[in-house]
């Protein structure tokens, strides 16, 4: 530790003890305290510590503002503090303390409208998000637990760790495995979130008070989804082709009972594009069909035929009118 930094800490406790600090000063060194207080001094032993605090005692303890009664539970950690500045040559035990790393800080990642992403996390999982998606990962990401967090859609080929489950987060659904393959479907402006399994187990639990998290439905295994409706905060489990759920990895569609509201924000992530939706008749049908990396206005035409829709594009945007359902 320079002078200049030496000064600087001195200075701030100075000003702690004259009771001058402003509130952020103040905080500063009272959560800084309340942790050195959790532990000895670094290499000194008990019987040494306790012979230098008793040393510095009558030095700094009349500097102690009476009217302060609240604050003198820190006494005995801001004499720790004293000692160091004082009898620790150069300050270095202080300095190393004071100066400690942040926490680890959240990773998160996106992708925007028509791209995709393939991660790799700290623990060898593979994630690849879809367009439109956000994954934050935690901080402390692999201690005890494997907790990201997902807005949009990824799909995941998660690292067998038997000690350390992997959970997704999504709103309030939590959906957690130790080793397997899954398609995580929840984007906020849609009214369902979904979770299909193409390998292994999953298990998915509702977050209740308390961050209680119980369990809904059974467990997962291949070809089973489970849809959770946000408003109702109902859900069902089904058959589904796991693997077409998760074509769109290869640029690929398929939509399984989907609504046309469902249908056009997908197009609009996908293709980057502005879709309009009238309010007409018909926008809560639901289709089940899928494309082979075709282009938009070939999935359009299609589209029309199947279900009725007409639409204009132009100018890279479209315009939707759904009809009676097909």
């Amino acid at each position: 530790m320079n002078t200049k930094e030496s000064a600087e800490i001195k200075a701030l406790l100075q000003k702690y003890q004259a009771d001058e600090c402003t509130p952020d000063e103040r905080a500063r060194v009272e959560a800084w305290l309340e942790q050195l207080g959790k532990t000895s001094l670094t290499g000194i032993t008990p019987s040494a510590e306790e012979r230098i605090l008793n040393r510095i005692r009558k030095r700094v303890i009349k500097g102690i503002p009476s009217r302060s009664a609240g604050r003198r539970v820190y006494v005995l950690q801001y004499l720790k503090v004293a000692a160091l500045l004082l009898l620790v040559p150069g300050g270095f035990l202080l300095y190393s303390k004071w100066k400690q790393p942040a926490p680890q800080a959240l990773q998160q990642y996106s992708t925007a409208r028509g791209e995709r992403k393939v991660l790799t996390l700290p623990d060898s999982t593979i994630v690849t998000l879809n367009s439109s998606s956000v994954l934050t990962i935690s901080a402390d990401f692999g201690e005890k637990k494997r907790i990201v967090k997902l807005t949009g859609e990824g799909f995941f080929q998660v690292k067998h760790d038997a000690s350390k489950p992997f959970i997704v987060s999504t709103g309030n659904i939590q959906t957690q495995v130790l080793g397997t393959q899954f398609n995580v479907h929840a984007y906020n402006n849609e009214s369902e979130y979904k979770i299909a399994v193409v390998s292994g187990m999953v298990s998915v639990g509702e977050k209740q008070a308390a961050n209680k998290v119980v369990t809904i439905g059974k467990v997962l295994t291949r070809n089973l989804m489970l849809v959770y409706n946000l408003k109702a905060h109902q859900h069902y489990i089904k058959t589904a082709d796991a693997d077409k759920l998760s074509a769109w990895q290869n640029g690929q569609l398929y939509f399984d009972e989907a609504t046309i509201p469902e249908i056009t924000s997908t197009l609009s992530r996908m293709y980057n594009i502005d879709v309009q939706l009238q309010d007409k008749p018909g926008r809560n049908c639901k289709y089940t069909i899928g494309f082979n990396s075709q282009p938009l206005d070939k999935v359009l035409r299609v589209l029309s035929q199947l279900t009725g829709i007409t639409y204009q594009y132009t100018n890279h945007k479209v315009f939707i009118q759904s009809q009676n359902c097909h």
